[in-house]
């Protein structure tokens, strides 16, 4: 995944992303119904519209991404994905890991992200969304089902404006539509096209800070602008395809054939290097890139059958997926502004620069597979999947180098779930899988390099219990490794060693009392690298951006005594993160708090809902370390208020 791709994931995280862990229930049309925390079914990680609560999300399970891995699905249906289709489109986000990868064809190590997109029902919608705020953004979104003949032939379509403001004082101009028709003249055959694109064209580009000494600056001011007015981000994301879906003679069959594409109009990194604790910086360097392109052709073949013997139902499955990816990127320019500052205004007339030649990267990946899944009601049940991959990778330099990779693993899979009493059941699962590497940063030295797929292995057992039928609980225990790639001491993005993530997470989730939901969670990850760096002391053990404790609790309480009116909270805590690779100081942790309001209401027919927010309560100041080894300031106290309108 490009380090545009990553800006652009950011940039549109916040209004597009639907993102979710183990379980996300899709967003209804009726914005008016939409509460994240009500729909949860646990506390790792769920969204409904534009609302995100838990412990994980699609770019963030158990301190990995499921979509910089190369693990997502759309309707099941492998689609490698260069970055993210607009909300518009979607209905909602399941990270499969864990308890719900049980009986999930082909699990991956690092989870798989589960797109479901809209579909048009019997009755005609039309839905309106409006947000001011935080910081002075907007923005408008609307979408519509529109059911053409019946439930047979239905239509869906959306469009978003974004004017954001964020906490660093940037601000972007993006814009989004998203349409889909659906075709189901039987509940034997389905066939779904689609088509998003997300055009931004202007997203200013933040100042990343590394310090000169080993030890965080003063406080800088935030919600301003320290960045230079002419290093903006601008590109266009597409989005296509179509999902069919059979049942003849007993077999199950689905086909879903993906087209995804980033075209890069202009790109920037600004760095300030050898930042002084009173905000002095001793080199400001831009790196300015131009006229690149990300695209890939995706797709899965997939058929089923089953049988039933009594209490037990036997699948076997067969699957054919691939992909071909072309990249073009490079030649990236370096203006160096010489002496600056991190605290203050410091803008600087556009240079004039000139890219050079540019790289080309072509992934070809085939891969076939074979699964069975048992379900034994009342007792359990058993999964087992065993897949060949044949990945190829030709790299393009300037001046005519030519580098190639190459890989046919074996990859399998075993998952089980044992049912011990009726409220409890147990799950553990083994699975090794070849996923895609995080691709350099524009801030490293070799930017945009995209590193051969890494073999990945994960280990996990946990125990469900359904406390009151209303409330339930999980705790799990995890293993996972894979190569750490990251940027060593003189910003090369390289392999530094291997890195092991093993943890506990736990949920608790449910009604306390009538109109009381309370969906809480955490997870504790001890991530450990090691290797030859590591030995040499040239790198720290402690990966770089990752917290050991992560904790959250989110609040719905409809008032008994006036129920259009829910209050709702917030609360985060994180332990402390390295800041860098080497582990030679940390970012502290702390404790962030929202609070919100909820009213609905009704004029004539049509319903509304008012929902206000304070994030950041109490204006907590704190640092945000990358794995990059810059860092940012986050976020302050600010205020949004929106209203949803369903006609």
């Amino acid at each position: 995944m490009s380090f545009a791709a990553a800006r652009m994931r950011r940039a549109v995280a916040a209004p597009l992303l639907l993102s979710g862990a183990c379980w996300a229930l899709p967003a209804k049309a009726q914005r008016t119904d939409n509460n994240a925390v009500t729909a949860a079914q646990d506390a790792f990680g769920s969204s409904v519209g534009d609302e995100k609560i838990g412990i994980y999300n699609s770019e963030d399970v158990r301190g990995f991404s499921p979509v910089a891995a190369g693990n997502v699905r759309i309707e099941g249906l492998y689609f490698d994905q260069q970055s993210h289709v607009t909300d518009r489109l979607l209905d909602g986000t399941t990270v499969r890991v864990g308890l719900t990868a049980q009986g999930y064809p082909f699990p991956a190590p690092t989870g798989i992200a589960d797109y479901t997109l809209r579909k048009a029902g019997a009755k005609r919608v039309f839905s309106l969304g409006l947000t001011w705020g935080p910081l002075g953004g907007k923005v408008a979104e609307i979408d519509a089902e529109l059911p053409l003949v019946g439930e047979t032939l239905g239509l869906t379509v959306g469009g978003g404006i974004f004017r954001e403001s964020n906490s660093n004082g940037t601000a972007s101009k993006i814009e989004s539509i998203a349409g889909s028709l659906r075709f189901a003249p039987s509940p034997d055959f389905s066939i779904q096209p689609f088509f998003s694109q997300i055009d931004i064209r202007s997203d200013e580009v933040s100042s990343l800070l590394f310090t000169r000494q080993e030890a965080l600056p003063d406080a800088i001011p935030r919600a301003r602008f320290f960045g230079q007015k002419w290093a903006d981000f601008s590109g266009q994301i597409r989005n296509y395809g179509v999902v069919s879906k059979a049942r003849f003679a007993g077999f199950d069959a689905a086909l879903g054939v993906f087209r995804s594409q980033i075209k890069v109009d202009t790109d920037f990194a600004d760095l300030l290097l050898d930042t002084e604790a009173d905000g002095r910086v001793g080199k400001r360097l831009i790196y300015a890139d131009r006229d690149n392109f990300y695209g890939s052709t995706s797709g899965e073949f997939r058929v089923s059958r089953s049988f039933d013997e009594g209490v037990r139902r036997h699948t076997l499955l067969a699957t054919l997926k691939g992909r071909q990816l072309a990249r073009r990127y490079g030649g990236t320019a370096l203006i160096d502004l010489g002496a600056s500052f991190a605290d203050r205004e410091d803008f600087r007339p556009e240079p004039v620069f000139t890219t050079g030649a540019k790289s080309h990267d072509h992934v070809t990946q085939k891969t076939w597979g074979l699964g069975y899944d048992l379900r034994w009601k009342g007792l359990g049940e058993f999964g087992a999947s065993i897949q060949k991959s044949d990945y190829s990778k030709r790299v393009e330099e300037p001046g005519g180098r030519v580098a190639r990779s190459q890989d046919n693993p074996w990859l399998y899979s075993l998952t089980g779930a044992v049912h011990l009493a009726e409220p409890l059941v147990l799950y553990g699962g083994m699975v090794r899988g070849l996923e895609e590497s995080d691709t350099a940063p524009l801030e490293a030295v070799n930017g945009n390099a995209a590193p051969p797929a890494i073999h990945t292995r994960q280990k996990d057992f946990g125990l469900r219990w359904a406390i009151t039928p209303r409330i339930s609980a999980v705790l799990g225990w995890f293993d996972i490794s894979k190569p750490y790639y990251a940027l060593d001491s003189v910003r090369v993005f390289r392999e530094l060693g291997a890195v092991r993530k093993r943890g506990v997470e736990f949920s608790l989730s449910g009604t306390l009392a009538p109109g009381l939901t309370v969906v809480t969670g955490g997870l504790y990850n001890k991530a450990q690298v090691s290797g030859e760096e590591v030995d040499l002391g040239l790198t720290g053990s402690r990966p770089a951006g990752t917290a050991r404790l992560r904790l959250s609790t989110n609040l719905n309480w409809e008032l008994p005594w006036h129920k259009p009116l829910t209050l709702t909270g917030q609360i985060i805590t994180f332990t402390r993160w390295a800041a860098n690779s080497a582990n030679s100081y940390y970012v502290p942790g702390r404790t962030i708090v929202h609070m919100g309001a909820r009213y609905r209401f009704d004029v004539g027919d049509t319903h509304m809902l008012l929902r206000g927010k304070v994030e950041n309560l109490f204006n907590t100041y704190g640092w945000t370390a990358s794995s990059s080894g810059f860092v940012t300031a986050n976020q302050p106290r600010r205020y949004s208020l929106s209203l949803a309108v369903d006609l």
